[in-house]
């Protein structure tokens, strides 16, 4: 890159990675899940974070990740301000044969920053040793029939071990976003990766996509997710759904044409 350009680059967006602490992960894996399709990959990483409650050990601040209307500007809760960010945090849980960095945010980054956001965080990931990333999200099918989770990787090794767990092989198509470009970025970088997709409508949140790609996650890193929460955060979408379609019903009945049991005269 030549060095004016690199410069000019510096003054048309800021990307700051701030450090919270130190520490070195036992043979980490980072996890990624942005909001995208169904939120699948959003709920899966957002719940391990509820769950374990992992320390946060880094933030990236940029004019390149907006709140999640598209806007900039700051989240206000209670007397905290809090910039537009990506979060990762360390877990370490029992069980698991190794520590993951889990990377998450309320948006994604806009589409033409997406590539430098994910160049950072290869750039941090790296340093602390990470030689597996794998980008949760979610797959919209051909057909509502097809169920389950989907893969994408150059790594013939990893693929046929995904396979093994029962995930299929996505034959073709793009996965576009944050979720493929991490991948691809990782890649370059000779860091095994792969896309993790759970099928969806797409249209709503589906944690029942976001605990089929998790479950997969667990058999990667070892330990076992308690999914009892999760299992209720899907009957409560199952729930709100089925009201959905009722009301849905009841304004097509009530827009249904009159019928009339005689002709109308007009003097």
């Amino acid at each position: 890159m030549l060095p004016q350009t690199k410069r000019l680059e510096e003054e048309l967006s800021l990307i700051e990675l701030i450090e919270h602490r130190k520490f070195r992960p036992t043979n980490p894996v980072l996890i990624q899940g942005l909001p995208g399709l169904g939120l699948v990959g959003k709920i899966a990483v957002q719940y391990l974070i509820d769950q374990y409650d992992p320390p946060l050990v880094a933030t990236i601040v940029s004019d390149l990740i907006p709140l999640p209307d598209g806007s900039a500007g700051v989240r206000v809760e209670e007397e905290d301000l809090r910039l537009a960010s990506i979060d990762i945090y360390h877990l370490k849980r029992e069980g698991s044969k190794r520590d993951v960095l889990l990377m998450t945010s309320e948006a994604q980054p806009v589409p033409w920053g997406q590539f430098r956001i994910a160049e950072r965080v290869i750039s941090y990931a790296r340093s602390l040793g990470v030689n597996l990333v794998l980008a949760l999200g979610g797959y919209v099918p051909g057909s509502p029939r097809i169920k389950g989770v989907f893969a994408c990787s150059n790594d013939a090794d990893l693929m046929k071990m995904l396979e093994s767990y029962g995930v299929k092989r996505l034959g073709g198509g793009y996965v576009t976003g944050a979720c493929g470009i991490i991948v691809g970025m990782a890649y370059i970088h000779e860091i095994s990766s792969a896309c993790l997709l759970g099928t969806t409508g797409g249209s709503f949140p589906d944690p029942s996509a976001s605990k089929n790609v998790l479950m997969i996650v667990d058999k990667i890193i070892g330990g076992r997710t308690d999914f009892s929460e999760m299992d209720r955060m899907i009957e409560r979408e199952r729930e709100l759904m089925e009201e959905l379609r009722r009301a849905a019903r009841e304004v097509a009945e009530a827009e249904k044409p009159k019928e009339e049991t005689s002709l109308p005269y007009h003097m």
